[in-house]
This record gives structure tokens, sequence and C-alpha cells, in this order.
């Protein structure tokens, strides 16, 4: 190998020193070119796994709704089911009191009255009759379903003391 020494500032041009400028270059050129593919393989797996996570999140998600719907679902029925038996309750209530109504024997009650208790009829000058409304401004703005109950009982106590004028119309 010959080394000369080269005067100035430019350096001869060669076909070796093409080459390796070259070679130089392209690999400079394919180690950007494989740089860019890998940050590029990397933000597409970024991408893919935040789609995968949103994805598992709306999943969650409409799982949850979907158990509240179900939920609520069966609340109602339960809701129906203790009104229906609500309902039942209130129909066995009825009959009973209406049976106990008529099971009520005057004669039996107004001999204990007298006997046991030492009660006596009152005399005409101390009955007071009372006409009293079957509506009131107080019942006719109350809500209907309580003016129902109301109703219900108001027969059954109707239909209770209907027994006692009976009794007092046979004197």
């Amino acid at each position: 190998m010959k080394e000369d020494y080269i005067y100035g500032s430019v350096v001869p041009k060669s076909e070796d020193n093409i080459n390796d400028a070259h070679d130089i270059l392209l690999e400079d050129k394919t180690y950007l070119l494989k740089k860019q593919k890998e940050e590029k393989k990397k933000r597409i797996i970024k991408y893919k796994l935040k789609l995968i996570g949103n994805v598992f999140l709306i999943f969650l998600g409409c799982l949850f709704l979907m158990k509240q719907y179900a939920s609520i679902t069966s609340n109602q029925k339960e809701i129906k089911n203790m009104k229906k038996e609500l309902e039942e309750i209130q129909n066995a209530n009825i009959l009973l009191k209406s049976e106990i109504a008529k099971s009520i024997d005057l004669d039996m009650v107004k001999q204990k009255a007298m006997q046991e208790l030492g009660m006596v009829e009152p005399s005409p000058h101390q009955i007071i009759y009372i006409d009293v409304p079957k509506i009131s401004y107080t019942a006719y703005y109350e809500p209907k379903q309580e003016d129902e109950e109301e109703d219900k009982e108001n027969f059954l106590t109707a239909s209770f003391f209907d027994f006692f004028n009976w009794f007092k119309r046979e004197e």
C-alpha cells in the first residue's frame, strides 16, 4: 500500500471511495427503513391494543346494562305478584268481614247486653238520628285508590250497622 500525501482540501475521486459512500448511504437508508417499519409495527400494535381494550370496556358496559335491565324486570314481576297477593288478601278480608257481620246473632247480643252487662233499651227521647252525607268534602279530594279502599270499609261497616237498624225496626 502506497500512502501518498494529498495536498489541498479535496479528496480525489476514486471508485473505492464512491462505492464506500454509496454502501454507507444504502446502509443508512436500510437502517432508517427498518427503524420506520419497526416504529410503524409498534404503532399498529398499540392501536390494536387500544381498540381491543375499548371493545372490551364496551362489552363490560353492555353486560352491566343487561344485568340492570334483568334486575328491573325481575323486580317488576315481584311487584306484580305482591300486588296480586295483596288484592287476594284484601278480598279474603272483605269476605271474612262480611261472614262475621252475617254470623252476629243480634238476639244473643241483646240478651247478653241486658243480662250480663245490665244495659237497658233507650227511651224514645234519648234517640237522635243523624244524616251523614255519603261524600264529604275531605273524601272528595283524596286520591281515587284510597277512596276505593274507604268505600270497601264503609260498605262493611254500613252492612254491620244495618243489622242493628234492622233490630230497631223490629221493635
